[in-house]
Parts: C-alpha cells; structure tokens; sequence
C-alpha cells in the first residue's frame, strides 16, 4: 500500500523558514568552518563595530638623542587602516512546493513554534549549504566589479584583494611585499629539484622577520604543491616523507613553513605567504539587511523563489612584508564552483525511487557547458510521473546544461492521488 504524503502549505513552509532562518544567514561561516580552520582564515562575526582595524607602519625617520643632541637613526611609522568592507549579498534559489511533502500533516507542535517537517527541514538547509557553496566558490575569486548576474560577484576575494593593492602600489618589488618565484609548470624538470630549489629561493626573498616567524602559511594550487613536492623527493633521493601537519606540511629544515592547499585557492603557479588568520572572513550577524525571503514565480505559482540576505566580506588584515609576501606568476579558478560547490555535476534524482527512477542521456559525471541531455522518468507500476522540481511537466525533456551544478528531481506519486 503507498505511504501517503501530505503536502504542506505555502504558510507552512513559511513558518519552518522562518525558524531556520538565522542558521541558513550565517550558512557561509557555519557550512564552510572545516575548510576555514584547514586554511587558517580567521573568521569574525558581529563585527559591526570593527570593520576598521588599525595597523602601524614602519618607515624610516630620526630621533633625537636626549644627552647629546645629536640624530639617531631610528624606526618610525605611521597609522594606517585595514577595513573589512562589507558587502549586503543575497543569493536567489528555486523549490517546487509540491516537493514540501511529509508523512505526517504539518503541526506546530508547542507555544515556542517548533514543528515536525524532516523533509521541508532538509530542503531548506540545503538551500543554506547551496548559499554556503556560492559564498565560498567567491573566498579567492570573487570580484564585485564582474556584476550581481555573476556567481563570482558577491564580493571580492583575497586575489581581486591583492591585485587591487597591487594596482595601487601598496603590493610590489618595492614595498618588499612581492618578490618573483621562477616558473613552477607542468613538464620535466632540467635538473633534479629545480622547482623545489625556485621555492626555497623564493622564501629567501621574503622579509626576514615573515622567513623566521614561528609558523608561515603557503598557499598555493593543488598541482603547485605536487611538482614541488615530487621536486623535493627527486633532489633527496631516498627521502620519500615531508614533514606532515594537522593544518598542512612543510618539509625537513622549514618546519615553520606550512603549506596548504584547496581547489578553491585556483590553479596556477601564483602563491601567497603570511601569518596564520592574517587571511580574514567576516559576517555580520546583526545587519538589518540579513533575511530569508519567500516569494511566488510569477509564472508559475508552485514555484517558490527562496531569496538569501547576508552581510560578509573578506581581508587581509596587514600587507606588511614582515607579515605577507605574494609570488608573482598566474592563477586561475581550477572551475566554476559556486552552487553546492561541486564539480560540473548535473544531478537529477527521483522523490521516491520506489516510485520511478530517471535515466539521462547520455549518462555520466561530469558534463560539457551546452551539452544537451536528455531526461526520460519511468513511473512504477501504479505510480505516475507528475513534474519536475522546477515546475516543468514534460516528459522526456532535453535540457542544455548551462556549465553549473544543476539539480533537478523527478516528482512521482500514486495513480489514484488526487
């Protein structure tokens, strides 16, 4: 006998929204935490009253000695500002109503509002890891001069950060802050450990206090880290191991040089060497602007536009030499990773596999940008196809898919069902 589902109302998934609200909001610090704290991203929340942080530089400059009257060389500096700018994101996301469904009819069950809706719950906070994914997909490569249409627009990340210091001369050979690495690339070293002989002459150009601090991190491109590690092996024949760590590695002989690595950092031979929780994230919990809104297609009154508001941005805290050195060379986003931050997926499931299943064509796992591909559900015996999660009903449907991670389910029910 079909398990019979009750679909709730447009009130009702209004009233789970709500309550998961704060928790889909803050979604971009809570879903990506373990990738923050892999990174050694410093992450600060409510910081309505800290956007500004003050840090002083060193210049040169004289003093003059009390006793004698004569000049001194000394160290002085000046005051200058690290802001966190702050950016009022919002992200929009799509569900088909008939997919809030639950076994049970929907209840709230106590004067506090709390509710028994496992199915509506799920879907919704997919919706804040989806807003998660696309916050993080902008950590390195956001730029908010690419346009709000853009995925990589929300706000801009640490290498749109450096290239606009760069551009305005307060990251440079001069400066101390960049200091050129010989190309790392792809394809046969002429000696044995050339690359990694061009990474240690590279840390030799960094700032002596920022080569000697107690602990640096490198970040650099999966494939970076590979050529140089296999670099590192070849010039010690027989020394096979690096020096591993909970955060990174770093190799014999710089223990203090941590390096870590994740796709979101790009591909290239680009790198960056600071301080740990100099690379910060922040948001802000208490914005006005922070919401979960819920509202119709207007053309098509199943469809549900769940529209996510949050305040967040990204800096570096001190561009000092002491304390940060970029490489120069290039770098790139290794893909589009925004959405549920996966590969180049398209995912197409069915409500009830008990009560039909979808075959793609052509089936496989990851798909070219306006490859076209074909869905065909098959119902069970007794059970029909109804829609799809977007709304649409027909069946087969060829889809062309547009480059992102797309989701879709196959919404299949009983025959009877009114």
């Amino acid at each position: 006998m079909a398990t019979k589902l009750y679909a709730l109302s447009e009130e009702n998934v209004s009233h789970v929204k709500d309550i998961l609200a704060p928790d889909i909001i803050e979604s971009p610090v809570l879903d990506n935490m373990a990738v923050f704290n892999k990174l050694r991203i410093k992450v600060i929340e409510d910081i309505e009253y800290a956007q500004t942080q003050i840090i002083f530089r060193r210049k040169g400059g004289e003093a003059r000695r009390y006793k004698e009257g004569s000049t001194l060389k000394s160290t002085l500096g000046f005051m200058d500002e690290s802001k966190l700018v702050m950016n009022q994101i919002w992200s929009r996301y799509y569900e088909n109503l008939q997919n809030f469904r639950e076994k049970q009819p929907f209840s709230i069950l106590g004067s506090n509002g709390t509710y028994n809706a496992p199915v509506t719950e799920f879907i919704l906070r997919q919706i804040g890891k989806q807003f998660a994914g696309d916050n993080l997909s902008n950590l390195f490569f956001g730029n908010i001069e690419l346009g709000e249409d853009e995925p990589l627009s929300l706000y801009n990340g640490y290498w749109t950060i450096i290239n606009n210091l760069i551009n305005q001369g307060k990251i440079s050979s001069k400066e101390g802050n960049l200091v050129a690495c010989d190309p790392i690339n792809e394809g046969p070293e002429t000696q044995d450990g050339e690359y990694f002989d061009a990474f240690v002459e590279w840390v030799e150009g960094w700032h002596p206090l920022l080569r000697n601090a107690q602990e640096v991190i490198v970040y650099m491109s999966p494939k970076q880290k590979r050529l140089i590690t296999h670099s590192y092996m070849r010039k010690f024949t027989g020394l096979q191991t690096t020096s591993a760590g909970g955060e990174g590695f770093s190799f014999v002989g710089m223990e203090n040089i941590k390096i870590v690595t994740d796709g979101i950092i790009g591909k290239g031979n680009r790198m960056i060497a600071t301080l740990p929780e100099n690379l910060q994230f922040g948001l802000d919990r208490a914005s006005d602007w922070n919401s979960v809104m819920m509202s119709h297609d207007p053309n098509d009154l199943n469809v549900l536009i769940f529209q996510v508001q949050s305040t967040v941005g990204a800096r570096i805290l001190d561009i000092a030499p002491s304390k940060f050195c970029v490489s120069d060379g290039t770098i790139e986003q290794i893909e589009q990773l925004n959405g549920d931050y996966q590969k180049n997926t398209l995912t197409v499931t069915s409500n009830n596999e008990e009560w039909g299943k979808v075959t793609l064509s052509p089936q496989k796992d990851v798909y070219t940008k306006d490859e076209t591909v074909k869905l065909t559900p098959a119902a069970e015996s007794g059970y029909k196809f109804k829609a799809w999660s977007d709304g649409a009903t027909i069946s087969p449907r060829d889809i062309v898919y547009n480059g992102y991670p797309t989701y879709l389910q196959a919404i299949f029910e009983p025959e009877d069902e009114e």
